[in-house]
């Protein structure tokens, strides 16, 4: 998309969007700049944070998570280099808690576990072998926090496979 306009549509509409500080390619320069001997693949929580300091996140920009019919599982970690989607569970969690809505759902946030917060068991089915040393190439907290995360993973395992139960 160009400047000023959105990548997602419904009904032949524009969907209203967060506007990210960088357009291409400084968009791409900063991420590298952020990357830049961190140890992680890719880095980009802090060109989210200035888009965020620089255009405050308004009403129509938010997921309306509140008009879902079903149940909603969110999941973040303290620890993704990508963007702060631990920041963002919290805040859906607050909107839910704050107005009427007819879904259930779970708020699920962590300390560690990169931004490949996903059951342990995909994480085993996509990468059936040498899964952690993987995601310690391409996360370093993966790296520094293997068990953490590993937890984490096992945790969020539980937790879906209890969704789905009582789905």
């Amino acid at each position: 998309p160009g400047d000023g306009e959105s990548t997602v549509s419904y009904n032949g509409k524009p969907i209203k969007y967060f506007p990210v500080a960088y357009r291409h390619p400084e968009y791409w320069q900063k991420i590298m700049e952020e990357t830049k001997g961190t140890g992680n693949m890719l880095c980009s929580v802090e060109m989210f944070e200035e888009s965020e300091r620089r255009h405050p996140l308004q009403e129509d920009e938010k997921i309306r998570v509140e008009n879902i019919h079903g149940h909603v599982l969110m999941v973040g970690a303290k620890d993704d280099t990508l963007w702060n989607a631990y920041k963002d569970v919290q805040r859906m969690d607050e909107r839910l808690k704050s107005i009427p809505h007819a879904c259930t759902y779970d708020a699920l946030t962590y300390e560690y576990g990169t931004h490949f917060v996903f059951p342990e068991s995909m994480i085993k089915m996509v990468l059936p072998f040498g899964s952690k040393f993987i995601l310690g190439k391409l996360f370093k907290s993966a790296k520094e926090h293997p068990e953490e995360c590993r937890k984490t993973r096992m945790d969020i395992d539980r937790k879906v496979q209890q969704v789905l139960k009582n789905w």
